[in-house]
């Protein structure tokens, strides 16, 4: 248990575990992100994303996010973005590379593999590495990919963490919670009746921020 900051509402504090912990894990435990990387965070403008943005950008990596709607790049942005993109325009990756200036990305988190996986491979750095926070089906990859750069495609579930993982990032996103680092975005509330229509947002792709059921 930790305390709840005055600054933080009980709405944000509920979107704290499961995103942040999400996160933290990925960038820190899984992909061992260092201060100057750059991170690819797709659907950064969703609950675990916005949370990555925030963690990357305070651990001082650079930070491209990729989102489902123009409001979702300008909510990106105001979370500490360098860029935000948008992961239905068929050059996004093209961008990417730019952006890199042909280098690629050191870390990807990934919550969709099914439908990024594939092009995740072809714009890493060398030695890069693909976190798979979600995934909704199989996909196709070509293992040449990960060969050639010295990559990683990492697995990842905040279920199999150890009491001790999850007490080092509870401490972790405490303090985050104290200086700042830690702002949960609320999207849109509903009552728990109307819990499976939330189910159903989710589904459809559409993010921005953390959704709330009140009770």
């Amino acid at each position: 248990m930790h305390p709840l900051p005055d600054k933080i509402s009980f709405e944000q504090g509920s979107g704290v575990n499961v995103p942040y912990s999400a996160a933290y894990h990925a960038l820190f435990n899984r992909a061992r992100a260092k201060r100057g990387e750059t991170v690819l965070v797709h659907g950064a403008d969703g609950g675990v994303g916005i949370a990555s943005v925030q963690l990357g950008r305070a651990a001082g990596l650079r930070v491209i996010g990729t989102c489902s709607s123009d409001l979702g790049q300008i909510l990106v942005k105001e979370q500490g973005a360098d860029y935000a993109l948008s992961h239905n325009s068929p050059e996004h990756t093209g961008e990417i590379m730019k952006i890199t200036e042909g280098r690629g990305v050191d870390v990807v988190l990934e919550m969709l593999a099914n439908v990024n996986l594939g092009k995740d491979l072809g714009i890493l750095a060398e030695n890069g590495r693909v976190v798979i926070i979600g995934s909704r089906g199989n996909v196709e990859i070509n293992p040449r990919d990960i060969m050639s750069r010295n990559a990683s495609v990492l697995g990842m579930l905040l279920l199999k963490l150890s009491e001790r993982q999850l007490l080092d990032i509870h401490a972790a996103l405490a303090d985050g919670l104290k200086n700042s680092a830690v702002r949960p975005v609320i999207g849109k509330k509903f009552p728990l009746s109307e819990a499976v229509q939330a189910h159903h947002e989710i589904m459809e792709g559409v993010s921005y921020g953390k959704m709330v059921l009140i009770p």
